[in-house]
């Protein structure tokens, strides 16, 4: 008897110690995802040019950061709320760095102009509902969000196969889709609401994808450039002898 209430109380305490550990773990790794495009973001700003990284993945990021923030709101969830906001605030870094840099910035300003209509919509829409109601009214397009988030790197995927190299895929946000969506995906099942187990759920499988496909599809190898100053200066060197 001694022994099966030591092994009852030993249950309860791994889940008291469960139910208070991983909702701090998934604000942790909310928080390292949003911080993980941060090197790709500085490769573009440094190069001055979005390279071969597309938009999809930063502009999806950022709008289901703000999707999710409405959706803490109307459900009173402060660890959301301040990762989000976190998520938002970054992402909105990683969006305007990206658009100040694209060489076509009409499609860009096209989705950013769409999405800004959309989220107020939805503020304006919930506005005075119930919890329960503005749930499902944001719940259900943030959810949509998050599967394409979790899907746009892999919008590439034929282009990855064919040339064998997925330098495209940001390394950062695919390996953090893994850790982020498998500890989020475990405190939805903790809140048992299937708002939140699906998308991140999905964006688990996505990431175990993404970086299947990094480890398989190394980028090669490029040959030594010639710094940037340096080319500048050969090449005024040739003007002005001509």
């Amino acid at each position: 008897m001694a022994s099966l209430q030591s092994l009852q109380n030993m249950l309860y305490m791994s889940t008291f110690l469960a139910a208070k550990s991983v909702p701090v773990i998934a604000a942790g790794t909310s928080i390292v995802f949003a911080v993980s495009p941060w090197t790709t973001v500085r490769t573009i700003a440094r190069a001055r040019s979005t390279l071969q990284f597309s938009f999809a993945p930063f502009y999806f990021y950022f709008v289901q950061s703000v999707i999710f923030g409405l959706y803490a709101y109307a459900t009173s969830n402060v660890l959301m709320g301040a990762t989000t906001a976190f998520g938002s605030m970054l992402d909105l870094h990683y969006v305007l760095v990206y658009y100040r840099h694209a060489t076509d910035k009409t499609q860009p300003f096209r989705l950013l102009t769409i999405a800004t209509a959309c989220i107020l919509f939805l503020w304006v829409h919930t506005a005075g509902k119930s919890p329960d109601d503005a749930k499902v009214i944001i719940g259900v397009p943030g959810n949509i969000l998050s599967v394409l988030t979790s899907a746009s790197p892999l919008l590439q995927v034929k282009t990855i196969i064919q040339r064998r190299d997925a330098s495209s895929l940001p390394f950062g946000m695919s390996v953090m889709n893994v850790v982020s969506g498998g500890v989020w995906m475990i405190y939805g099942i903790m809140l048992r609401d299937i708002l939140v187990i699906f998308p991140n759920g999905f964006a688990f499988v996505m990431g175990i994808i993404q970086v299947a496909l990094i480890m398989a599809f190394r980028a090669p190898k490029a040959a030594p450039s010639i710094p940037i100053a340096t080319m500048r200066f050969m090449s005024k060197s040739v003007h002005e002898k001509v």
